[in-house]
């Protein structure tokens, strides 16, 4: 049995091992709840921490929030593999969606639900699937020990077998295994798991913990496009139940919410899209929907059917209806309506996961307060680790601006002029390439109708926008073109708090130096905002409940952008608090903010230091 080395497979940063050694002599008796900043690198002391576990035959499923993340944990086990000279196996596990080579003929942009329809009914007669027997030679891949997600894929590709089932043969002796967070928290997909991985002898770390509290557990959502198509498909196979399920139901959706401001929302009842007391219809557009994609799968198409989602989605609603702490939300998003299953049940469902797992190590960089995290995760036993920040003012310049706030329920047009005009001063100062985060899509749009884009393009800089309808495509392309600018400087970026360029996205270096938070990412009080908080309320009291549900989560937004321009010790980036109410908050941002922070107004914003001018780094 391989004896693990004390070293670390880096040079130590300040802290870093009294904090793995604090969290593995914790994992002894009790979970673990690990907050630490941006650049601290969490990731490689947490697995330093686990490496006497793993060697007593413990294993490690480490949960991140998508996919596109499982590679990470992976790549940081390759180089204590190399450096250490250790024997292990790590598995980036993907799910059918991204593993299907049959499905590749039927287009790129499947969801999970059509892959696996696909794979269930095809199986039996895809020839990468029988090409995978027990006969295959897994050694030259388990030879590897740290396999990301694409080498798995070539691999299986080349080999004409089939990537999923070949991961889940490696899995079984995989060491650690990356997934996303729905193999952990959904019973339905963690099935496949459990099976090759027994989760009562294994340690699971969440990664980007502070996501947690957001899962919609038991939800799904359908949109007024969604009912259009059901009509136009029940139409198709002559479904005449399917066709008056679906009418009924648009009717109702353009009836009761077409008057929906944006970002506004309402309450439905599941029986209100049903016509009265025809329950017998959501039945026969199940089979409709099945007829659908069947037809679909033979034609050589996706087989996507909205009247199957439709009938499914009415299906959860009705066995939901009456749950404490599930409700049906209706809202508007961008030009459509949307209608959501949405469950706030964080704590009740979380707990008897974590119960699953030997220990459980929870992550990130924004989880202030840890005891408000803990208890709205049902998290009921846990030691707390936190590291401090190894930030000071040769790495950033933090003001908060005391004049500009996005109070209220409309930004109005002086408001929006007057952060402009901030911005414009500030972006003639820096030079860099900055983000402007802001408290919402509105906020946003509020921001474009008072000038901002002609003001700051007059400036020189190239603006890239996050749109509510973007794909992952334009999304990852405007990423790229902002980061292209990095050397002269002349990127802006404008996207909202919570979004995905705020969350998620690294900008190392140069990439990032400037960030810009226009208000604070308080949720609209709509009536979805009331709920939540009154679900809260209910279960934690009055001032705990506003406190987890309305307060915490905007902070933990606002801090994760932050972070984006400060990914190491050696990264240097102007920081803006772009709203006076930032003061009352500051013990829940980055310990940094608070020790750096001064206060200004709006017009003095030309003048701020820039931190890359009085300490250059090698």
């Amino acid at each position: 049995m391989v004896k693990y080395s004390s070293a670390f497979p880096y040079k130590p940063r300040p802290r870093q091992l009294e904090v793995a050694e604090e969290i593995s002599r914790a994992l002894k008796s009790t979970n673990v709840v690990f907050e630490a900043p941006t650049g601290f690198g969490k990731t490689p002391v947490i697995l330093y921490s686990l490496l006497p576990y793993i060697e007593q035959g413990r294993r490690v499923v480490w949960a991140v929030r998508t996919g596109s993340e499982t590679d990470r944990p992976v790549e940081e086990l390759a180089v204590f593999r190399r450096k250490l000279g250790l024997r292990l196996v790590g598995l980036s596990y993907r799910g059918k969606r991204d593993m299907c080579l049959l499905a590749e003929r039927f287009g790129t942009r499947l969801d999970y639900s059509e892959v696996s329809y696909i794979c269930s009914r095809e199986r039996s007669r895809c020839k990468f699937y029988r090409n995978l027997d027990d006969k295959v030679d897994l050694t030259p891949l388990l030879s590897q020990g740290a396999l990301t997600y694409s080498e798995v894929f070539k691999w299986a590709k080349d080999s004409s077998v089939c990537p999923y089932f070949l991961q889940r043969m490696l899995m079984t002796y995989a060491d650690l295994v990356a997934l996303s967070y729905n193999y952990v928290v959904n019973e339905e997909m963690g099935w496949s798991i459990r099976s090759s991985v027994p989760f009562r002898e294994s340690a699971l770390v969440v990664d980007e913990a502070h996501n947690l509290q957001n899962l919609n557990l038991g939800g799904d959502s359908i949109t007024e496009g969604t009912l259009e198509r059901a009509l136009e498909e029940a139409r198709e196979v002559e479904s005449k139940g399917g066709e008056v399920l679906a009418h009924h139901a648009l009717d109702y959706v353009r009836d009761n919410f077409s008057s929906l401001g944006e970002e506004e929302s309402d309450v439905f009842e599941p029986e209100e899209l049903i016509p009265e007391g025809r329950v017998e219809l959501v039945e026969e557009a199940l089979r409709a929907g099945e007829l659908v994609r069947e037809l679909r799968l033979k034609q050589g198409r996706r087989p996507r059917s909205s009247l199957y989602h439709l009938a499914s989605f009415l299906e959860s609603a009705l066995g939901l209806k009456g749950v404490k702490g599930v409700t049906f939300i209706a809202e508007k998003l961008g030009e459509r309506i949307t209608l959501s299953i949405w469950d706030m049940r964080s704590a009740e469902v979380l707990r008897s996961v974590w119960r699953r797992f030997w220990r459980c190590v929870f992550m990130s960089g924004t989880l202030s307060p840890i005891e408000a995290f803990a208890e709205t995760v049902g998290l009921d036993s846990y030691h707390a680790v936190t590291a401090p920040s190894p930030y000071d003012e040769t790495n950033a310049s933090v003001y908060l601006v005391n004049d500009l706030t996005t109070r209220g329920e409309e930004l109005s047009v002086d408001m929006a002029e007057r952060y402009v005009d901030a911005l414009v001063r500030l972006l003639t100062r820096v030079r860099r390439n900055t983000a402007v985060f802001t408290a919402s899509y509105r906020v946003q749009k509020g921001l474009v109708q008072a000038g901002l884009m002609e003001k700051v393009g007059d400036l020189g800089y190239k603006v890239f926008v996050e749109r509510q309808d973007m794909t992952g495509v334009e999304a990852a392309e405007a990423l790229k073109g902002f980061k292209s600018l990095a050397k002269e400087g002349k990127g802006l970026l404008l996207a909202p708090m919570g979004g995905r360029f705020a969350e998620g996205a690294d900008y190392p270096g140069e990439e990032l130096m400037c960030v810009f938070l226009a208000g604070i990412p308080f949720e609209k009080p709509t009536t979805k905002t009331k709920l939540y908080v009154e679900y809260y309320q209910g279960m934690y009291g009055e001032e705990k409940g506003r406190l987890y549900a309305y307060v915490y989560p905007a902070l933990r937004r606002a801090a994760q952008a932050l972070g984006r321009a400060l990914r190491s010790p050696r990264d240097q980036a102007v920081l803006i608090l772009g709203d006076y109410r930032y003061k009352s908050y500051m013990r829940i941002l980055p310990d940094y903010v608070g020790e750096l922070v001064k206060e200004v107004n709006h017009t003095t914003l030309d003048r701020v230091r820039l931190p890359w001018l009085d300490t250059k780094f090698s």
